[in-house]
């Protein structure tokens, strides 16, 4: 593959990649702008996010924030860029890292920046956060992870290597964690593995275990690994979507491809962990609550360890610090703390990292870091200490050396501003450099003192000078990168500083604007600072230009821009000097990167600062354009509305130029609706209001003028008609013309007129379209033009259509058919050329037969039937075209004018010549019969006389045997008679057609090849096999010559590789199969062949000299395995091993001989277990034994002998020293279980003796409870504390059985006994007081329980309503109250407030009692007036109703008026009605009176009623 295509695969392939990542982001910020309100959608991502609008609409639903956007129709590039930069800084606030994406990229539309926003979205609010809550996986990933850190040097030691900490980021590495968690949910459990996001997705197969962990009934694994990749990706898609809720972010042909794209992968899986991060939660809760607890326990306890570890460290720091003792002693107890220090620290720093999302430490790794830090804070006093003891001028520089140590390692504190953090660095490098000044003068005394070994001829310790050495070394070396480093932070700092400043300038223009003049003073000030910038803010931020320049040219140049290049410039040295002085790789690609960062930021921010120039004048420019034109029109509205009252004539003149004004109206609105969207409220506000008044002026006025504007129109409307139908008429009769013309039959003629066919086709199109719109031109002068031209330029129309439709069918058919003539007449054409041609050669090829030479004859025949054929093929061919061409012209309607005659007069002098190739056949027959049979001989003889040439020169061929045999072989293998019998056939031809004189010397010429021809068929069967005794012989010599080497290289390797694996070498080498073998096979195929050969042929001599070399190496090769096997050096090493092996058994036996007498003491079990665990030396002896095995094949049979039986003693040997040592094991793993019971009965009392005490507190607790639910809820509590002591109860009689079985099994009884009295004494008190306080508690509980419920119900009985005969019996249940209250065991608090609580309940019940009483008494009083209402109100009611009829019988009678009236008066004169209306006042108060002793709405009732009785 070359360079061009391999780039071209890798372009294709990113391309791919992009368009698959497009889709998947979109479809991915669709789901997630469908929740918003309104709903968006983004068609295409990289337009669609230009202008910030959505991207905020997105970052709004993600984060539930609200965020300031600039919205509207006419945005502009700044709008958007300030949406952009909107969106960044509020992804910058929440500490996502933003690489390389700048908000004028994103304007743009460049898709990888997009895309990688994007992907930083999609990491950070659904994959970083899902996958941080996953602290199961979290904890399993843990052991993976712990080793990252790599240790630091520390502060007082040597100099320290650079070093690169890797955090421990399983949650932080999104990618690994979404990874382990499709691993841990769905991969495992299906016996695949899954190791990435790419090809791993590509079968589907990864998909449905992901859908199976969640729904197993949903997917079948066996049929979705049968299925093909593309089935199971879209059913696993549509499963998801259908069945899960997972919205469809990716399509089959995304996934199934060589490499899938990761990100698509990932954002879509991650969906599934949001919708259901754990989903076999019920089949596997105490698994995974399980994990994470055991291993933050683990952490925990490993974190305590090292907290006491340190703390002792301390201590014994302090300690060896004051102890007494010279100089050299205490700094080297220093250096042995110091490397405790780092060891421990290296191997435990991976517990100290954050465990919590916001990096925050737990409270054990924040005590541990406090302790870290104590111990290294005493370490370095302690160091420094030792440093300043040293005599004289050393002590000086030891303390100097600390402060320029100090000074190398100090870390620069991070300002939360850029300026400040310069400001600082720039003063730790005055610092530094201040400190550094001495180092000369120091280094020069510490290396006199360090030559001497003393100061002053005292002398100092040599460890703690050599590590000065070792730490000057350190400081001078790094001093002046230091401080260049130093230099380049300042730099880097101040030029940040720099831009944050500009960008702060630059986001005060990027507003909504005000009037023109507020725009045309931020338009000057823009240009005062961009372009005269002398702010002391920059001089402050940027002071080391004058370093560079001078400040007085830095403030007089006045450039913005110029003083970026020279900042960036004075960096770019800077930078230089420190990437020279570090030498990293690494820093130099970072430093690298941070410039080009920077140079792409200043880009970006240039380019918007020169935009804002921009910006600015076109609000300028709009501002001027709406101020003219709202003048004009103003002035022009009023002029137009005073001429409405004119004639016709000056209204016509007046509005002509009413176009203009419409352009200039159009004006002012895109000026307007510009400058509304981007100024401010206010002036938005007014715009609109002057823009609805003007534009209402203008609709009202248009209505009444706009048929004015068409003047002009009609008059160009009507131009355009006259150029359209002229166009039209011309293109009619040209094609009339071309269509309807003669022509001649021929190609060419054909040709040119398909030619003007189709440019008549091509312009059809054009022409219809031109008659389209003469016709709509015509449509719009109706209404300004007379009928009669309207009838006119209509009938015109018409015509010209009609023409035009009769071209457009008369086109297509003549056209195809004239195109159908074009190939038969090209093809006839071309033949007839063909024809004529071959036809002239022929003949002249037979018009010079007379001239020409014999030996041309052959080749003249050829041609000449070429020459024939040709004609005959193209005649043919002619025919047939001309027959098809006739027959096309003869039934087509459409090419009448179309004439043969040319065609047809062609034709007939072509067959008129078809007699030349007839008298060309006929003298080519003739020339041929002639010299067939001569050149038959002559063929055949050549041949045969070839065939025996090359036969004698391999008979007399010299050279390589087998080469020669091969070839000979072949050669006369293929020797065939059929070429004798050829050249003998076709002489008995020849021999018949020639003369008597010309026939001997024949005969003898055959003659003599057929004696030729027998000497060779005899020769060759003795060459072969002379050949082939030749080949064998040289293989042979080559076998003795490897065999003879094999042999001299044996002899000269004996003393180096030593005689054991050069006897296996020789067998290897000498095997049957081998090169002696061969040699023997190689003398008797000699044997064979040579007696097939005559006596005296030189190949028995060849023989002979064969057999006589192979003898004598036979003997050497005897001779020197006699020579390997009887050689010494290879029983070395077996005897070393066994003689070691002999003293190990010797000693262990006498040890373990002595040991056995303190086995039996448990006191001293530690003692006798760390000595009987020996390490067996069962290897060695199986080694000998092997090796043994093997040396017995390649030595002699007495040495042999005498090895196998000292090695059989060695073996009983050691099979009685493991007997013995089974037996003491057996012996000390029964005292160690004695030891271990011991043990457990302690750690069993312990927990015996904290649970009682956990059961009395509970027991103190539910005395003292405030409520009775309260009481209940403890008196569970410490049921479940009883259950599991009673549990536990039964561990601890297994464990006392366990005890007795140790004591006679292992008759260690007085060992034991005591601890197992102890045990049954404290489960016996158990038992009794675990049942005493529970039958006390149950009691209490009862007791209680039956006193509140009295209580209870005494409260709810004691209201006024009671009827007094119930008091008796509430007196009584007070006092069982009072009874029971004092029954009840409670803890001191609530004893005392129960008694109160009785106490007030009986004061109570004597107060309910005398009210009482009291409510009895009245409601007596009260049930008598009842009474008698209610009886008085009956009978007034009856009253009523009865006098009531007696008025309607009265209304309803003929009686005279004056009769009814005296009726009435007697009815109320009545003494009745007297008594009834007294009744009736009676009722009225007593219904008053009894108010208050009935409800509201009974009261209310009968008011009601007296009210309707009063009425009538």
């Amino acid at each position: 593959m070359t360079v061009s295509e391999s780039a071209f695969r890798a372009r294709t392939t990113d391309e791919t990649g992009e368009a698959v990542q497009k889709r998947t982001f979109t479809k991915w910020i669709n789901s997630h702008l469908a929740k918003r309100k309104p709903p968006l959608e983004v068609t295409d991502l990289f337009e669609d996010i230009k202008d910030g609008v959505k991207l905020l609409a997105l970052l709004e639903v993600l984060s539930g924030q609200r965020l300031p956007c600039e919205q509207g129709r006419q945005l502009k590039r700044i709008h958007w860029v300030s949406n952009i930069g909107t969106a960044l800084r509020f992804l910058e606030g929440r500490k996502i890292k933003l690489v390389n994406i700048h908000a004028t990229d994103i304007a743009d539309g460049r898709p990888s920046i997009v895309l990688g926003l994007i992907w930083t979205v999609i990491l950070y609010f659904q994959i970083e956060e899902l996958t941080s809550n996953l602290p199961a996986l979290a904890a399993l990933s843990s052991s993976t992870s712990s080793m990252d850190s790599m240790a630091s040097n520390s502060e007082t030691g040597s100099p320290p290597m650079k070093r690169k900490l890797v955090p421990k980021k399983f949650q932080g590495n999104a990618k690994r964690a979404l990874l382990r968690w499709v691993q841990y949910t769905a991969a495992k459990r299906q016996g695949m593995e899954v190791k990435d996001f790419g090809a791993s997705w590509r079968s589907g197969v990864a998909f449905h275990s992901v859908v199976h962990a969640i729904r197993p009934d949903l997917v079948d694994m066996e049929v979705v690994r049968r299925r093909s990749n593309k089935e199971n990706l879209e059913e696993a898609f549509s499963l998801a979507e259908n069945e899960l809720g997972i919205p469809r972010l990716l399509d089959p042909e995304d996934v199934d491809v060589d490499k899938p794209d990761e990100k698509s992968i990932m954002t879509y899986v991650a969906q599934f962990l949001k919708h259901y991060p754990n989903p076999h939660h019920s089949e596997t809760d105490g698994q995974e609550d399980e994990v994470p607890s055991y291993i933050h326990c683990k952490e925990r306890k490993v974190l305590r360890e090292l907290k006491v570890w340190l703390d002792q460290l301390e201590r014994d720091v302090l300690r060896v610090q004051g102890a007494e003792g010279n100089l050299t002693d205490k700094y080297q107890g220093f250096k042995s703390f110091r490397v405790q220090y780092e060891i421990k620290k290296k191997q435990t720093e991976p517990l100290l990292q954050p465990v919590h999302r916001d990096g925050k430490l737990s409270v054990d790794q924040a005590l541990v870091k406090q302790a870290w830090e104590r111990v290294s804070i005493r370490l370095l006093d302690w160091h420094i200490h030792l440093d300043k003891s040293l005599p004289g001028p050393l002590g000086v520089i030891g303390a100097w050396l600390h402060r320029a140590e100090i000074a190398l390692r100090e870390e620069i504190p991070i300002q939360q501003a850029h300026e400040e953090t310069a400001n600082v660095i720039h003063r730790k490098l005055e610092q530094h450099k201040e400190v550094l000044k001495n180092l000369e003068s120091h280094q020069q005394t510490f290396q006199q003192i360090h030559r001497d070994r003393s100061v002053n001829g005292v002398p100092v310790p040599s460890e703690q000078l050599q590590d000065m050495a070792e730490r000057f070394n350190y400081v001078s070396t790094s001093s002046h990168a230091h401080l260049i480093k130093l230099e380049f932070w300042e730099m880097k700092y101040r030029l940040m500083a720099f831009l944050i400043l500009a960008e702060s300038k630059l986001k005060s223009w990027i507003i909504k604007y005000g009037r023109r003049d507020s725009v045309e003073l931020l338009l000057h000030s823009y240009i005062l600072i961009f372009n005269g910038y002398c702010s002391n803010r920059i001089l402050m931020i940027i002071p080391c230009l004058s370093h560079h320049h001078s400040q007085q040219s830095f403030i007089d140049g006045h450039k913005f821009f110029e003083q970026y290049e020279t900042t960036f410039k004075a960096l770019r040295q800077a930078a230089d000097v420190y990437i020279k002085s570090d030498g990293s790789a690494e820093e130099a690609e970072g430093v690298g990167k941070f410039l080009s960062d920077t140079s792409a930021q200043w880009r970006n921010l240039s380019v918007e600062v020169r935009s804002v120039r921009s910006m600015l004048e076109e609000v300028i420019s709009n501002w001027e354009k709406y101020s003219s034109t709202v003048a004009g029109l103003q002035a022009w509205l009023e002029d137009a509305e005073q001429m409405l009252n004119q004639s016709e004539n000056k209204k016509r003149d007046f509005f002509r130029n009413l176009p203009h004004w419409i352009q200039q109206h159009m004006d002012m609105n895109d000026a307007g609706n510009f400058l509304i969207e981007t100024c401010d409220e206010t002036v938005s506000r007014d715009l609109k209001q002057q823009l609805l008044l003007l534009n209402g002026r203008w609709r009202e006025l248009f209505v009444k003028v706009k048929h004015y504007a068409r003047a002009d129109e009609v008059d160009k409307l009507k131009q355009d008609y006259q150029d359209s139908i002229a166009t039209l008429k011309t293109f009619m009769n040209a094609t009339n013309d071309k269509m309807t013309a003669p022509v001649q039959v021929s190609f060419l003629n054909v040709r040119t007129f398909v030619q003007d066919v189709e440019d008549i086709k091509h312009k059809v199109p054009a022409m219809e379209a031109a008659c389209k719109t003469a016709t709509r031109t015509a449509q719009l002068l109706t209404k300004d033009t007379s009928p009669d031209e309207v009838s006119t330029m209509l009938a015109v129309m018409a015509s010209i259509k009609e023409e035009m439709s009769k071209v457009t069918i008369q086109c297509l058919p003549l056209l195809r058919e004239a195109q159908s003539l074009l190939p038969p007449l090209e093809e006839m054409e071309k033949n007839i050329t063909g024809f004529y041609q071959a036809l002239e050669k022929a003949s002249h090829i037979t018009c010079s037969r007379d001239s020409e030479a014999p030996g041309d004859f052959k080749q003249k025949c050829q041609e000449l039937v070429t020459f024939t054929q040709s004609c005959k093929k193209c005649l043919t061919v002619i025919e047939k075209n001309h027959q098809g061409i006739q027959r096309t012209l003869d039934s087509s309607k459409t090419l009448q004018h179309m004439d043969m005659a040319l065609l047809q007069k062609r034709y007939v002098c072509i067959c008129v010549s078809q007699a030349m190739i007839k008298e060309s056949t006929d003298w080519r027959k003739h020339m041929e019969a002639n010299s067939s049979l001569m050149k038959r001989f002559d063929e055949s003889r050549v041949e045969l006389e070839k065939v025996l040439k090359v036969a004698q020169a391999s008979l007399m061929e010299r050279g390589h045997p087998e080469d020669l045999l091969k070839k000979h072989t072949e050669f006369f293998g293929q020797l065939d008679q059929r070429v004798l019998n050829a050249f003998l056939k076709a002489c008995d031809e020849l021999t018949d057609i020639l003369p008597e004189q010309e026939q001997q010397s024949l005969q003898e010429t055959v003659r003599k090849l057929h004696k030729h021809w027998k000497d060779v068929q005899t020769e060759a069967p003795y060459h072969l096999l002379q050949l082939k005794v030749e080949v064998e012989g040289s293989k042979l010599m080559v076998s003795l010559q490897e065999c003879q080497s094999e042999l001299t290289r044996e002899n000269r390797h004996l003393s180096g590789m030593g005689s054991e694996r050069l006897v296996k070498e020789h067998r290897g080498f000498f095997r049957e199969k081998g090169p002696q073998s061969l040699c023997e096979k190689r003398l008797q195929l000699m044997e064979e062949l040579c007696q097939k050969l005559p006596d005296r042929d030189p190949a028995h001599q060849t023989l002979d000299s064969s057999k006589k070399a192979y003898s004598e190496l036979r003997e050497e090769i005897d001779s020197t395995h006699h020579k390997l096997m009887h050689h010494p050096d290879k029983w070395k090493e077996f005897n070393t091993r066994f003689s070691e092996l002999s003293a190990w058994l010797s000693s262990k036996d006498s040890q373990l001989r002595l040991l056995r007498k303190r086995a039996n003491d448990p006191s001293k079990y530690g003692q006798v277990k760390s000595t009987i665990t020996v390490k067996l030396q069962e290897g060695n002896l199986g080694w000998l034994k092997s090796r043994l095995s093997v040396l017995i094949e390649i030595s002699s049979e007495t040495d042999a002998q005498r090895q196998a039986g000292a090695l059989n003693k060695l073996s009983t040997n050691f099979k009685g020293l493991l007997f013995y040592l089974t037996e003491s094991e057996k012996l000390v793993l029964a005292v160690g279980d004695c030891v271990q019971f011991r043990e457990e009965v302690r750690g069993t009392l312990d927990e015996l003796v904290q649970g009682q005490q956990e059961v009395h507190q509970e027991v103190t607790r539910i005395l003292d409870s405030e409520t009775v639910r309260e009481a209940q809820q403890l008196l569970q509590v410490h049921q479940q504390q009883l259950k599991r002591l009673r549990m536990k109860r039964k561990d601890v009689q297994q464990q006392i059985a366990r005890g007795h079985q140790l004591q006679a099994e292992e008759g260690l009884g007085e060992t034991l006994q005591q601890d197992l009295q102890s045990l049954e004494t404290t489960l016996s008190k158990m038992d009794h007081t675990m049942d005493s306080q529970e039958q006390e508690l149950e009691v209490t509980s009862l007791t209680r329980m039956y006193f509140l419920g009295l209580l209870e119900i005494l409260l709810q009985s004691s209201y006024p309503n009671v009827l007094l005969k119930q008091s008796d019996a509430e007196a009584s249940m007070v006092n069982t109250l009072l009874r029971k209250a004092a029954e009840i065991q409670l803890g001191p608090k609530n004893s005392t407030l129960l008694q109160k609580q009785a106490r007030s309940l009986s004061e109570q019940l004597d107060k309910v009692e005398a009210g009482l009483k009291k409510d009895v008494k009245a409601l007596d009083g009260m049930k008598t007036q009842w009474d008698r209402f209610g009886t008085e109100f009956e009978a007034f009611s009856s009253w009523i109703s009865e006098k009531e009829k007696e008025l309607d019988v009265l209304k309803s009678s003929t009686a005279p008026l004056g009769q009814q009236i005296n009726t009435v008066k007697v009815l109320s004169a009545t003494s009745a009605f007297h008594v009834c209306f007294s009744t009736f006042s009676l009722d009225e108060a007593d219904s008053q009176a009894l108010a208050q002793f009935i409800s509201s709405g009974e009261a209310a009732r009968v008011k009601a009623r007296l009210t309707q009785i009063g009425r009538y």
